[in-house]
């Protein structure tokens, strides 16, 4: 499952996932955002790992604000990625 966009600002945000039933078993977060630091990338796509499919954009921005923590994202928001990823899952 794949989703891409230019979100506000016009950086473009890619989101892959990969399902194992109803659940996320992998994710991968790309494009031109910068954040700060960048290894804060890791924290973002593990917060995704083990959700379920069928979960809320708030639900899943409310993880990636709290992988987010101190870290920066700069060009896109954890809303534009929850909105993504939604996207992507429903095709």
């Amino acid at each position: 499952m794949r989703a891409e966009e230019k979100v506000k600002g016009g950086k473009l945000v890619c989101i892959e996932l990969l399902a194992e039933g109803s659940t996320v078993a992998s994710v991968k977060i790309t494009g031109d955002f910068f954040l700060h630091p960048e290894d804060a990338i890791d924290s973002l796509e593990r917060s995704l790992m083990g959700v379920d499919l069928a979960s809320g954009e708030s639900e899943i921005a409310a993880r990636l604000k709290k992988a987010l923590g101190d870290s920066q994202l700069i060009g896109a928001s954890p809303d534009d990625l929850a909105r993504l990823f939604r996207k992507a899952v429903i095709g």
